[in-house]
């Protein structure tokens, strides 16, 4: 057996090492054990919790009643609250001290920090019926034109061809969005290997501006590519970084009025490479933009789903950029255009 001086040492290192805060309080209410954790959860300096009472630490009525039911009946209590001045969720347990006998002499509470499990949770559920919703259209239209041609539409040869048409389109729209749903889960759980190796960004830039050429000129869009004369290398993935930049650029064509302009800026400054891609389209509120590279976030439902967007491409560009230890931001305005951009660290 360990001596009692060896045995309170002990406790207090554990104590004072948890991430839980952790309160004794005797029947009286009173705090008289209190981790640093505790002491951080109420705001309240070092030494100053021991010897308060409870209720005067805290005015959240769910635990004073969970306190006082243990206190009146010897019964453990669980729940989850938000506790002020934070904005934290914690699950709390509240148990009663007992001695040999059975004789109640307190109680203690432990207050564990559940934010980020909830958070992950309601995201969880958030996309659940994101995919769900999405997935839904397309394959309804699908099956209404289906419907529609077996039920004789096909002897029409005009309508016949119109509805297969719209199968089509659907169907694209229903492969692109389970090809990025695969993309943003092979990034964010690392399965994608990367293999980085100093890539030009220029280069880059120049390839998928080729790549969407066909896209630029059926809408007559003018686009300017200003850059250094140094050509600027950062270390990355050059698929991703092309898959970051088409996204992007994509993104400007599609809400960028015909005959309308893109600037593509590539720049150094000071440690960074910066990339922006600045157009003359709709804009975005500035309320949305906080939400912007949210998972099926969009501005504009109805025009998105027009365009062909899955709702997951800025997802993507912001999990494939900061990946690579880069940033991305956005500056909009309503009716003048977008400037998207990212900045990774220069080789």
């Amino acid at each position: 057996m360990l001596p009692a001086i060896h045995e309170n040492s002990v406790m207090n290192a554990i104590l004072s090492n948890m991430a839980e805060a952790v309160l004794v309080l005797n029947q009286d209410a009173n705090v008289v054990l209190a981790n640093r954790a505790a002491e951080n959860l109420f705001l309240i300096r070092d030494g100053v919790l021991i010897g308060q009472s409870f209720f005067n630490i805290t005015e959240n009525e769910k635990i004073i009643s969970m306190v006082n039911d243990v206190l009146s009946t010897g019964k453990e209590v669980f729940t989850e609250t938000i506790l002020l001045p934070s904005t934290q969720t914690h699950r709390i347990h509240v148990s009663a001290l007992k001695d040999e006998q059975g004789k109640m002499n307190g109680v203690v509470a432990v207050f564990h920090d559940v934010t980020d499990a909830r958070n992950f949770e309601q995201m969880r559920s958030e996309f659940l019926g994101n995919v769900s919703h999405e997935l839904r259209t397309p394959l309804t239209s699908i099956k209404g034109f289906v419907e529609t041609l077996l039920d004789g539409a096909m002897e029409n040869s005009t309508q016949c061809r119109r509805f297969l048409s719209i199968i089509d389109t659907e169907t694209y729209r229903l492969g692109r969005l389970i090809e990025d749903m695969l993309s943003l889960s092979a990034i964010e759980s690392k399965e994608r290997v990367m293999r980085p190796k100093p890539v030009c960004m220029l280069t880059s830039m120049r390839n998928v501006l080729n790549i969407l050429g066909p896209q630029i000129s059926e809408k007559s869009l003018r686009v300017d590519l200003i850059y250094p004369n140094d050509h600027s290398y950062i270390q990355a993935d050059e698929d991703l970084l092309n898959q970051v930049f088409i996204n992007l650029l994509d993104n400007a064509i599609k809400f960028t009025p015909e005959n309308g302009s893109i600037v593509v800026r590539c720049k150094k400054q000071d440690s960074r490479v910066i990339l922006t891609i600045t157009d003359t389209g709709v804009g975005i509120p500035r309320e949305s933009l906080p939400r912007i590279f949210e998972r099926f976030y969009r501005v504009d439902k109805a025009r998105s789903r027009r365009q062909g967007g899955t709702g997951l491409g800025l997802s993507i560009v912001k999990h494939i950029v900061e990946s690579h230890g880069g940033e991305v931001f956005v500056e909009s305005e309503v009716g003048k255009g977008s400037t998207f951009g990212v900045s990774f660290i220069a080789l």
